[in-house]
């Protein structure tokens, strides 16, 4: 009986030939001539590569246990000459639908968007294979439908691409996205420096703004340009759709990504400013995947914060509230908390916090080397026994020998590393841009002759000073309170002022904007502003700051406590 198909080789072996292959001696000697054509193949005959292994493995698999799925896939032109990442989703994808269902798995082999491979081939292939394997039932209403039971085309293979984590828990949008008058599709091809030739594709069931193809490209090329390594796809897929997981604007199936409608607009709004984050994000994780949570979370959000710090220049900070929990890298490794947990966002915000630690008070071209070699462990998944990298893997590739480091660099690296991971204070490091504004306040407002007379936090919109609090005091926000006064007798005059919160790790994790309205017939007046994580999620237990600036000058600031 032929054994499944993981290779037992030596990984680390530079290229093997055909008859290391697992089942490929057996092969030989009960099928001969399928072991001739697959050892014929160019990239077997002339030698396999660690990258090439499982699909190596898998079509001689295929040879020993599927005889007319392997005759239809040894007769493709594209078995000789496709990229080895679009062969192997396809082989190993087909290997899948076999287990469940050998007919249909030959049948898709047959169907017409496999006789060519366009770059979204694979991809649905892939969808395909996750969906018998992840969610079965899903699976057999989609070979149900009349586009895949008729034979799949190259068009609808693009659509078909879409289903995977999108369909489960959504069975209506299985019709809509499989009906071409439905769904709408905008396409741009690229080159890039690294990855060539790629193609974006955005799909809506509604209407969208065309500024969402422009972000989807400026996060493609900064994020590999930042990398440095070809991007992993050739093939973007965006769908604007509201198959996303409760508390996430988006996600990456590996196939496509899904983001919110609302993210799709380009009208002043909040999820507006926030769309350029969200899909640079998304983005991002073709990169990481795979690691432990807080490393592929962190390194997308600080990936993502860097993307949108170069196209606008806003502030390279954190955008995530602090972790309310004990806020170490251990702890979230120990905890593995579930994706659908309030506290699962602590991956991103300890995650985000500790490469942006880390970029910040390292030498940038030996962080992004070391960032570089992560995420090569990573692809070639050389990872610990736990098979996700983590912190053992970040500290190899950041720290070891295949990153040679000043040592100011190491010593901060080293520094940063074990504050995140520990949460001791020796490893405290220095911040640069992130250190609490130490300057004095200079609350006076000259244009309106005015002043900012006192500045406070309260519990409720109008409610007494309070210094320290506890969680269980506050299930919603706290708030700002400024009290203000002015001598202004011209037309009326509005100010706009930046209100910056920060936490005692050292980052701010919320900008926000106020207004005040001086006019003659007033002396002055007081002006809320809610502040803190907000509803449903819990308040960071430590040391809080809120700045108040207006004209570059510091006119406010409030520092308080939050106990448990």
């Amino acid at each position: 009986m032929p054994l499944p198909p993981t290779s037992q080789t030596d990984p680390l072996q530079v290229t093997l030939d055909f008859l290391s292959l697992r089942n490929a001696p057996s092969l030989e000697r009960s099928n001969p001539s399928a072991a001739t054509a697959i050892s014929s193949i160019p990239w077997v005959s002339d030698g396999i590569t660690r990258e090439e292994i499982d699909t190596a493995e898998t079509i001689v698999y295929l040879a020993a246990t599927e005889d007319k799925l392997f005759d239809e896939l040894v007769g493709k032109a594209w078995l000789n000459e496709a990229e080895i990442k679009e062969l192997e989703k396809i082989v190993l994808g087909l290997e899948v639908i076999a287990a469940a269902d050998s007919g249909e798995a030959r049948a898709l082999a047959a169907m017409p968007f496999l006789e060519t491979l366009q770059p979204a081939d694979a991809l649905a292939v892939e969808s395909l294979a996750n969906l018998a394997y992840f969610e079965p039932s899903s699976y057999q209403q989609v070979m149900a439908h009349p586009v895949v039971r008729d034979g799949i085309n190259d068009a609808e293979a693009r659509l078909v691409g879409l289903l995977f984590e999108t369909v489960p828990g959504h069975p209506d949008l299985l019709a809509k996205l499989l009906d071409p008058g439905s769904t709408f599709a905008e396409e741009r091809t690229i080159r890039l420096p690294l990855a060539g030739e790629v193609v974006l594709a955005i799909y809506r069931t509604r209407p969208g703004t065309p500024r969402s193809m422009d972000l989807l490209e400026n996060a493609v090329r900064t994020t590999e340009a930042f990398m440095g390594e070809p991007l992993p796809t050739r093939y973007v897929a965006l769908l604007f759709e509201d198959a996303v997981p409760a508390i996430f604007g988006g996600a990456n199936s590996g196939t496509h990504m899904i983001i919110l409608p609302d993210y799709d607009v380009d009208d002043g709004s909040y999820e507006s400013s926030q769309a350029g984050h969200v899909i640079a994000h998304e983005v991002a994780h073709y990169y990481w995947h795979g690691g432990e949570d807080w490393l592929d979370e962190g390194a997308a959000e600080f990936t993502a914060t860097l993307v949108e710090h170069l196209r606008l220049g806003h502030p390279l900070a954190a955008v995530n509230y602090p972790c309310a929990s004990d806020h170490t890298v251990r702890y979230l490794e120990t905890m593995s908390i579930p994706e659908s947990h309030p506290t699962y966002v602590c991956n991103y915000a300890v995650g985000e916090r500790l490469f942006l630690d880390l970029y910040r008070n390292m030498d940038e071209k030996e962080f992004r080397k070391g960032f570089r070699n992560l995420y090569r462990r990573l692809k070639a998944n050389k990872s610990g026994p736990t098979g996700r990298a983590g912190m053992p893997e970040l500290r190899a590739t950041l720290l070891g020998g295949a990153n040679t480091l000043s040592e100011v660099s190491r010593q901060e690296a080293e520094n940063v590393i074990g504050r995140w991971y520990e949460g001791n204070e020796a490893g405290t490091a220095v911040y640069i841009d992130t250190r609490p504004d130490t300057r004095p306040v200079v609350a006076e407002l000259p244009t309106v002759y005015g002043w900012i007379d006192r500045a406070y936090i309260s519990l409720s919109e109008g409610g007494p000073p309070s210094k320290t609090f506890s969680v269980s005091e506050l299930d919603d926000w706290a708030w700002l309170t400024l009290e203000y006064s002015h001598d202004y007798a011209g037309p009326p005059r509005e100010l706009t002022f930046q209100v910056v919160e920060y936490f005692e790790d050292g980052f701010p994790y919320r900008r926000s904007t106020l207004t005040i309205q001086a006019e003659r017939r007033y002396s002055g007046g007081v002006q809320w502003l809610s502040v803190g994580p907000g509803p449903e999620q819990e308040w960071a237990q430590g040391r809080h700051w809120v700045y108040v600036y207006h004209e570059g000058r510091k006119v406010a600031e409030v520092a308080f406590e939050v106990t448990p």
